[in-house]
């Protein structure tokens, strides 16, 4: 067994494990299924039963992977896998012909983590370890005649696993990787009854579906609140009476943003003026985010809105002393929605002036 290998995939296990936690994706149980082209190249086949080391040399061959398991809600999740692997024997050096098939059955307990991308597309990496059955199923001939390989052995399996979702909905996935999957040497008898040692080792090109049970329902049909619309050009603040504040206004942001695009820099215009003009002697700003990402990467990042609706307003000249920011996170939206769902009208923050 390469222990070399065995190490890299424990360290990759270990660094997906420590991944951070900001990232929300859906939480829940999944189901999903891979299958797709499975090469295993020169495998070699040694002892005293084929009289010298041979090296088997197998046809693309296929692999097929269903699996269930279940997404933490922070990129992490964890799977449970039941593969099947197939490949026709080509030939075997120090012979003309080869014949017979090498096959894998395994169960593998994999780690994986989804890089979120802030879109449809999310780049994967993972491992796994387990067992596999490996089977050499009338290999012939080993350089004895008449003498072949139709034997199995139950032996440590581990892998290591990278890929690309594209999400088609909410809970479907479809998904593209490739996997490098090895065990430990098989130890396996001759038909003449001495002991062999093989080899397995594949890589798999694969495609499937994935189906999120976790994934959130589609949040209802809301109009948008009207927003105070920017002026068209400057213009002298309209005069209007004192009997008309409280006003509330709403500046919205992009997901996971917190700078103030243009849209919101007019409606802050209109809010400073509308507050000169009315002797406004304080102004209300609260943050709010959506429900995609943890409570507390949520707070402060809806407080992070609030400051810089209060950094432009003070650049607007309205004085320090009659802001007041604070920071609401996804706990008031304006649209109720499920946990990890980006809805941009709860990406806002509510200016109330007095």
């Amino acid at each position: 067994m390469n222990m070399r290998k065995l190490a890299l995939v424990a360290v990759g296990l270990g660094a997906v494990a420590y991944a951070p936690a900001g990232f929300a994706a859906p939480e829940g149980p999944f189901v999903g299924i891979m299958g797709g082209a499975n090469f295993t190249g020169d495998l070699d086949v040694s002892g005293a039963g084929v009289g010298v080391n041979r090296s088997v040399d197998t046809d693309t061959g296929y692999a097929v992977i269903p699996s269930i398991g279940y997404r933490f809600g922070n990129g992490l999740r964890s799977e449970l896998e039941f593969g099947y692997r197939k490949n026709d024997v080509d030939g075997v050096s120090g012979s003309t012909s080869g014949s017979g098939e090498i096959k894998a059955r395994s169960a593998m307990l994999n780690l994986l983590y989804d890089v979120n991308m802030n879109g449809r597309v999310s780049p994967y990496i993972g491992g796994g370890i387990g067992y596999a059955k490996v089977r050499y199923d009338g290999v012939q001939p080993v350089g004895v005649p008449g003498i072949g390989v139709n034997d199995s052995d139950r032996v440590f399996a581990y892998q290591g696993i990278a890929g690309l979702s594209f999400a088609l909905s909410n809970a479907v996935e479809l998904a593209a990787e490739y996997r490098y999957f090895a065990t430990q040497d098989p130890d396996m008898r001759t038909s003449g009854g001495t002991s062999v040692e093989t080899e397995y080792k594949s890589h798999a090109a694969l495609v499937g579906l994935r189906y999120n049970f976790g994934a959130p329902k589609a949040a209802p049909v809301v109009m948008p609140v009207a927003a105070a619309a920017p002026a068209s050009a400057p213009a002298p603040a309209p005069v209007v009476e004192p009997a008309a504040l409280p006003r509330n206004f709403l500046v919205f942001f992009d997901f996971d943003r917190s700078d103030v695009s243009d849209e919101a820099d007019s409606i802050l215009n209109d809010a400073a003026a509308y507050a000169r003009a009315n002797g406004a002697v304080r102004i209300a700003a609260s943050g709010h985010a959506d429900r995609s990402g943890s409570d507390e990467y949520n707070m402060a990042l809806s407080m992070r809105r609030g400051n810089a609706v209060k950094a432009r307003l003070l650049a607007l000249g309205v004085p320090e002393s009659e802001i007041t920011v604070a920071a609401k996170g996804e706990t008031e939206p304006l649209v109720a929605t499920e946990d990890g769902v980006r809805e941009p009208q709860n990406r806002r923050v509510e200016i109330v002036l007095q």
